[in-house]
């Protein structure tokens, strides 16, 4: 019997799949393939010891097309920034509403690859409701190269569909803050570690003034050892470091604080005029040695929280290096109860090894 070159390329797309997505899921089929959706994966992690799998609450499904060589070749890819494929309206609006995520997973034949996006993010973004009223059969979806289906992908999809999972464990926390804790579980893990073996834990933050980039460098280092790195962090203008990490207490190595002082003056007509000037007062944590006001320098000012600030040291006029000592505060206590119950319950699982990630806007997926 004969296979058609369109079935046999599905056949092999399908089985490269399933080979790329196993060490990340259980895999979920239909009977019937009535419901638009070639097939689900039911998310999984490590367990605590690293010794199996826990099957988390998250059920994923994808919705799986291919491009031949024959339509876009490797020379063709290497010169696009997207690939672009028609979709049916119809599907696209059942994918929409539906209560559980569809992804759309293109293997591109000629650099052997599959890239992946949230259909649901994408109506939303191009279209939201009015995907409902659309008068034609199909819509072109342009897929970006940087959505490549990898390890990261499967990560992030992960964390970003536990989300509803964790609202009643995580109730005093919206959906922003619960991926956040998602995110920076392992530091919550870490800190707590940290305390128990008696570990001093900071945080060292690079500014780097004409490129807009902050690197976040957690490190440990127990009594008489030496400074271990854990976690390098890069965000895009991060901003008040409270924000970034409200999970955190910070002790500056060099603190500043504002402090405001009045000058009298007196105008033409003999009046007096009170004009309140603003600085900072800088001093050294350890040492309680003050800097002179004119040794300050704006650019090395951090806001920490509660009008609090650090200060930094300048190198050559690039960048602005914080280094502080870190601890968890309110926030990051209850999160760390929060993970020890849905560690214990086989729900999460963190993973405590060195590592690196990136929340620039350039390295963001479209999941």
């Amino acid at each position: 019997m004969k296979i058609g070159a369109r079935d046999d390329f599905e056949n092999k797309y399908m089985g490269k799949f399933r080979a790329l997505a196993a060490p990340y899921g259980v895999f979920v089929d239909y009977e019937r393939d009535n419901a638009g959706r070639d097939i689900g994966l039911h998310l999984t992690t490590s367990n605590q010891t690293r010794d199996g799998m826990i099957v988390t609450p998250a059920l994923v499904w994808f919705q799986m097309k291919g491009v031949m060589a024959g339509t876009l070749s490797s020379e063709e890819y290497a010169a696009t920034d997207k690939v672009a494929l028609d979709l049916e309206v119809a599907h696209l609006r059942f994918w929409y509403l539906n209560i559980q995520p569809t992804y759309l997973a293109v293997f591109v034949e000629s650099v052997d690859r599959f890239l992946a996006i949230d259909l649901q993010k994408w109506v939303e973004d191009h279209f939201g409701n009015e995907i409902m009223t659309l008068n034609q059969k199909t819509v072109r979806v342009k897929v970006d190269k940087k959505n490549e289906l990898d390890g990261d992908f499967f990560r992030i999809v992960l964390n970003r569909n536990l989300v509803p999972a964790l609202r009643r464990s995580l109730s005093e926390e919206n959906d922003k803050e619960i991926a956040r804790f998602l995110r920076d579980s392992s530091v919550v893990q870490w800190l707590s570690n940290c305390r128990q073996h008696g570990a001093e834990a900071r945080l060292t933050i690079v500014s780097w003034i004409s490129k807009m980039r902050t690197e976040a460098y957690f490190e440990a280092r127990a009594p008489e050892g030496d400074w271990e790195p854990f976690r390098a962090h890069w965000e895009y203008s991060m901003g008040e470091l409270a924000l970034a990490f409200p999970y955190l207490k910070f002790i500056p190595e060099t603190r500043a604080e504002p402090v405001r002082y009045p000058d009298v003056i007196q105008d033409f007509d003999g009046e007096i005029i009170e004009i309140w000037h603003e600085s900072f007062c800088v001093i050294e944590s350890k040492t309680g040695h003050e800097l002179d006001e004119d040794e300050i320098e704006g650019e090395c000012l951090l806001e920490i929280g509660n009008s609090e600030y650090s200060y930094g040291d300048m190198g050559g006029g690039e960048l602005v290096e914080h280094r502080l000592t870190i601890e968890l505060n309110e926030i990051g206590e209850r999160w760390a109860d929060t993970l020890a119950v849905l560690v214990d319950a086989e729900v999460v699982s963190v993973d405590v090894e060195p590592h690196q990630i990136s929340v620039a806007p350039w390295h963001a997926r479209d999941v």
